[in-house]
């Protein structure tokens, strides 16, 4: 009977220990593979995965961001002026040259020096500093162009004269012009060309209708034309000219009822091209190039002398080399 049930208990050790190990290598044993996970991130249309949008992890600085401040502009009214380039080309029409001159019998042995001016004003209030002439600058130029027996001329009454002419052009149209440098214009009997941009005609800073009218009224200011909207007229088309030319022509008649016969090229970029448009329109064209002999120029490239803010009476009279 002992021996029965150490037997017995044998066997169940036996099957204990069995058992056990089966458990042990199951343990042991590497898990079956199961289906990968599916990625979770999306390919965007261009290529790049959404993974490279995640934000970063990184702590995110407390470092406060220094202020920049931008002083303050000074306020006004006054558009800023139109800074002028120097684009001069050449082709079948000789701008250096006048092309009607041979067999022309001269009125006289003075061909008009063209100066050219933007604003007269006291105080500057943009960085183009040498464009404001001041008003007492200005009026020591008319002493001294009148001392000198100078004639005044209109831009389009060029011409060679019997003494020394002058044709004083602003270019633009501000609002100045009437308030700073008309008023010394009377008070030398001087006259003067105001080539305009007619799309600024009561403008901000521009002159208005009404001024404009008063000072063609006097007999002492004439506009002519600075085109509607100053554009570069080498980039446009004889279509684009058409509308700058005419249109400017008409507006400038509808307030003076008289039409312009001389242009200022904006900006002074001119070809041969636009200026075989301008031809249909007006007689004279006025560039910025810095020269005050136009003897035998071409009547439509005729130069003009830049005046500048602090020039003199004298300065300007040795510009003109007189």
């Amino acid at each position: 009977m002992k021996k029965r049930w150490r037997m017995i208990q044998k066997t169940a050790l036996l099957l204990s220990a069995l058992l056990l190990s089966g458990c042990a290598q199951s343990a042991l044993r590497p898990a079956s593979p199961s289906a990968p996970e599916e990625d979770s991130r999306l390919i965007t249309e261009d290529g790049q995965s959404t993974a490279d949008a995640v934000p970063s992890t990184a702590p995110e600085t407390t470092a406060p961001i220094p202020e920049t401040t931008v002083p303050p502009q000074p306020e006004s009214t006054a558009p800023p002026p139109l800074e002028t380039i120097e684009i001069i080309g050449g082709g079948e029409i000789d701008l250096s040259a006048d092309p009607f001159a041979e067999g022309r019998e001269p009125a006289g042995q003075y061909a008009p020096s063209a100066l050219m001016y933007h604003l007269i004003l006291e105080e500057p209030y943009t960085n183009l500093t040498d464009l404001f002439v001041r008003p007492s600058e200005f009026e020591d130029h008319l002493q001294v162009l009148t001392a000198a027996g100078c004639e005044f001329l209109f831009a389009g009454e060029y011409g060679t004269t019997e003494g020394r002419s002058i044709i004083l052009t602003f270019d633009d149209g501000y609002e100045d012009n009437y308030t700073e440098m008309f008023p010394i214009l009377k008070k030398y009997g001087a006259r003067a060309t105001v080539f305009m941009i007619t799309a600024n005609i009561n403008a901000p800073g521009y002159l208005t209708e009404d001024m404009i009218r008063e000072m063609a009224d006097s007999g002492l200011v004439r506009f002519e034309s600075h085109t509607v909207t100053h554009p570069t007229l080498t980039s446009l088309s004889r279509e684009g000219l058409q509308e700058q030319f005419a249109g400017s022509a008409n507006r400038l008649y509808e307030l003076t009822e008289r039409y312009p016969t001389a242009i200022c090229y904006p900006g002074g970029t001119v070809n041969d091209f636009v200026i075989g448009e301008a031809t249909r329109y007006y007689t004279f064209g006025y560039t910025t190039v810095n020269s005050a002999n136009t003897s035998g120029c071409n009547p439509l490239a005729i130069p003009r002398v830049r005046v500048s803010r602090g020039m003199s009476g004298a300065a300007v009279m040795s510009k003109l080399g007189w």
